[in-house]
């Protein structure tokens, strides 16, 4: 699939947090496996957000897969994603954390924010970008992956 066919898209950290503690997961799937089919779009802050949650000290005890190796497997594809910094962050969302989602997807021009958060999916779409689940992405990459294949 070529650059410009591919869906430019913000992933959320909830998910990003499924992929690096079980990396049979479909998150990790997604995440570690398939970002050559979508440009993914990180901000300062969700980077921000994604090395403190995974480093805060209550997660490490609890999974004993997150480990500094994952932490640093995660922040490389985060480092090496399409980087934005939004002018300005509005407050959208019942949680003002998500906020930093729908700004970073904005100054992306993405047209996807994946995730399996309630205060994000309630706003689906958002300025014609749509919010969905992990298992609706894969669904709509499967799609695009069909028209490519039924134009060549």
């Amino acid at each position: 699939m070529s650059d410009q066919k591919k869906p430019i898209i913000v992933i959320d950290t909830q998910l990003i947090l499924r992929a690096a503690i079980n990396e049979r997961s479909l998150p990790a799937r997604l995440i570690f496996e398939m970002g050559e089919e979508y440009v993914l779009a990180v901000s300062p802050g969700i980077r921000a957000e994604v090395k403190d949650v995974l480093n805060r000290p209550k997660l490490r005890r609890k999974f004993n897969k997150l480990t500094d190796e994952i932490v640093d497997r995660v922040l490389a594809v985060l480092d090496s994603g399409t980087q934005v910094t939004p002018l300005e962050i509005p407050e959208v969302s019942r949680d003002p954390k998500d906020d930093i989602f729908l700004a970073t997807a904005v100054s992306a021009k993405a047209k996807i924010i994946v995730s399996e958060d309630n205060d994000l999916l309630v706003l689906n779409p958002y300025k014609d970008i749509r919010i969905v689940t992990a298992l609706d992405f894969l669904e709509l990459l499967e799609k695009i992956n069909e028209v490519d294949d039924d134009k060549k």
